[in-house]
């Protein structure tokens, strides 16, 4: 038998299966909103440590080029002392050369510089010279790059969840309009019906 209420039928499931659809987007909501917070959170982990290491890198870099100055100073002094033969300073200055100069200089001295015109012209040249801290410098840089890379990551996928937290929050506004919008349609078409009484009941003819 047909019910006689389709509005009372379409009542008894849309509303069940809003409120199932409802809690379900709620929760998957709460979910996204707390795995935004969280992979955000990260995010900017990240990126603080990146800028962190990009400042040690920095001023290792800043450093080395301060020891480069003074070793340079000093490679010149040795220089004026040795060409006017003072042999007590320039020695006063060899044996107070930093461990990179030291290493240099004893390479470039085997390449006989003052008698061969073929030597290099000073220790500071890229293959007999390494400046200070360059390799912890790159070490900092390497290491600033990941943390970068991996800030940019999560950062992405903070943004994903972000986005699916918007959506739910439209599904579920929709989805409670159209429950409201169903239940004024339904009580209306109750409340329009005729009492069974008026409606249902034999005329009585008393003629």
């Amino acid at each position: 038998m047909a019910d006689p209420n389709p509005s009372e039928a379409k009542r008894r499931w849309f509303e069940p299966a809003s409120a199932i659809l409802m809690a379900l987007t709620t929760l998957s909501t709460a979910w996204c909103s707390y795995q935004s917070s969280k992979w955000n959170g990260q995010s900017g982990g990240f990126a603080a440590q990146a800028g962190r290491l990009n400042q040690k890198a920095a001023l290792l870099h800043l450093e080395g080029n301060q020891v480069i100055g003074v070793q340079v100073k000093m490679f010149m002094e040795f220089v004026d002392a040795h060409v006017t033969g003072n042999d007590k300073l320039a020695q006063f200055y060899s044996d107070r050369f930093g461990p990179e100069l030291r290493k240099a200089f004893d390479a470039w001295l085997a390449e006989k510089p003052f008698e061969n015109p073929s030597a290099d012209p000073h220790p500071f040249v890229p293959k007999l010279y390494e400046a200070r801290f360059v390799q912890d410098a790159r070490l900092a840089n390497a290491d600033a790059g990941r943390n970068d890379a991996e800030a940019k990551r999560t950062g992405n996928i903070a943004a994903q969840y972000l986005s699916n937290t918007v959506l739910l929050a439209a599904v579920l506004f929709f989805a409670g309009t159209s429950a409201n919008s169903t239940s004024g349609t339904c009580d209306k078409a109750a409340s329009s019906s005729p009492p069974c009484g008026s409606s249902c009941s034999p005329s009585l003819n008393l003629a």
